[in-house]
């Protein structure tokens, strides 16, 4: 027959073995009677506020409220409940199931396979829990690894992370890792490289380097202080991504920086763009401004001004009404609005609105409207039709070929 241990209130017990259970009063202080562990066959039950003063081993832990306090590190075959209290464990805690009414903080690793906590979580050293539950704040020192995450307020993780899921309610700071899913409804931020297939973040995001993304949607803002490798982009505030850019679809509400090269898919702003390197892209959709050192594209329409240092190719090039084109511009179609500006237009077919200019204009195929200028050449191949008033510096030349384009 097992024999338990009872430990009254507010008293002190040494102890090295319980082969039954132990049930700890209120207030009371257990500690090892030689070296630095109690071993305990059975439970160990705590009514409230209980000290061990030395590591502690159990099949289960259970504890009412009040604080647990282990000074040492704590190894459960089983389950750890405390129900409406706190756990505290200077040294490392492992179990099976852990649960914790209100506050649960490890002084070095926690291992185990579930693990819900009511309010928050600190761990000083390395995390790994396959299914997390936290309420309020989480804290990590050390790396994180496991299955999923989920937390109702804040988590920071010093070290790497290594998950499937994070559903995060409110801010959520990483030190880069690979976590497959991540949901956060305020503000994610990772201070290093970040692989993830999926990134939703209803506020602002921050990375490092984006490793390898898959999709990103962000509602407010995106920052990427470094490379971004990706599939699809959509956000609907600023972008500002400062390494090279290479990826599929971007979708931005407002303003897209790329402070170096970028190659994409498909390329669709509202507001504007501004690339500091080349610009590769099949399809390129701006509602207001695009600058680049050099844009390549199969088809481009900006709704404003085009802005190039060494000029801008794609097959389809649309301008809105009274746009603006700075820098070369060659392309196979060409489509200018009402009272649109450009300078050296090289072009297989060109279409201009009705008081439009340009610089000079060598194309194939030319059809200008009413009040058209040209300040220097007008060379053309095949065709020229122009409307009324045309204001040209010199006379419209049918030539045999055209001159080589700069891009």
């Amino acid at each position: 027959m097992t024999k338990d241990l009872t430990v009254e209130k507010h008293s002190t017990i040494e102890v090295n073995l319980v082969e039954g259970n132990l049930l700890a009063g209120h207030g009371s202080t257990i500690k090892a009677k030689s070296g630095n562990k109690i071993v305990i066959h059975g439970v160990a039950r705590f009514e409230a506020d209980c000290e061990i003063l030395s590591s502690l081993e159990a099949r289960d832990l259970d504890g009412e409220d009040g604080t647990i306090h282990v000074q040492g590190d704590l190894l459960v075959e089983q389950s750890v409940d405390v129900e409406d209290g706190r756990l505290v464990v200077d040294g490392g805690l492992q179990a099976h199931d852990v649960e914790v009414g209100k506050e649960l903080r490890i002084g070095r690793d926690l291992k185990c396979q579930s693990l819900d906590v009511g309010g928050s979580l600190e761990v000083e050293g390395n995390m790994e829990v396959q299914e997390a539950e936290i309420g309020g704040r989480v804290s990590v020192d050390g790396n994180l690894k496991g299955n999923s995450l989920d937390v109702g307020g804040s988590v920071r993780v010093r070290g790497l992370t290594e998950l499937e899921k994070l559903d995060v309610g409110g801010k959520a700071e990483v030190a880069g890792g690979t976590i497959r899913s991540i949901d956060v409804g305020g503000k994610f931020e990772s201070s290093g490289k970040l692989s993830s297939e999926s990134i939703d973040v209803g506020g602002t995001v921050r990375l490092a380097d984006g490793e390898r993304i898959g999709k990103i949607d962000v509602g407010g803002r995106l920052d990427v202080d470094g490379s971004m490798n990706f599939d699809e982009i959509d956000v609907g505030g600023v972008t500002r991504i400062k390494g090279p850019v290479k990826g599929g679809r971007v979708k931005v509400g407002g303003r897209l920086r790329m402070e170096s090269s970028a190659s994409v898919e498909e390329l669709d702003v509202g507001g504007s763009v501004e690339a500091e390197g080349e610009l590769e892209a099949r399809t390129v959709e701006v509602g207001g401004s695009l600058m680049a050192e050099l844009c390549r594209a199969t088809e481009v329409e900006v709704g404003g001004k085009v802005e190039t240092r060494r000029g801008t190719k794609a097959e389809r090039f649309e301008i809105g009404k009274r746009g603006r084109i700075r820098g070369p511009l060659v392309a196979e179609r060409v489509k200018m609005g009402d009272k649109a500006e450009a300078d050296d237009i090289y072009a297989g077919e060109l279409q201009m609105g009705d008081d439009a200019s340009a610089r000079n204009i060598y194309a194939k195929r030319a059809i200008l409207g009413s009040d058209c200028r040209v300040s220097g050449e007008l060379l053309y191949v095949e065709e020229l039709r122009v409307g009324e008033d045309l204001r040209s510096q010199s006379e419209p030349k049918k030539v045999e070929r055209l001159p080589d384009p700069p891009i």
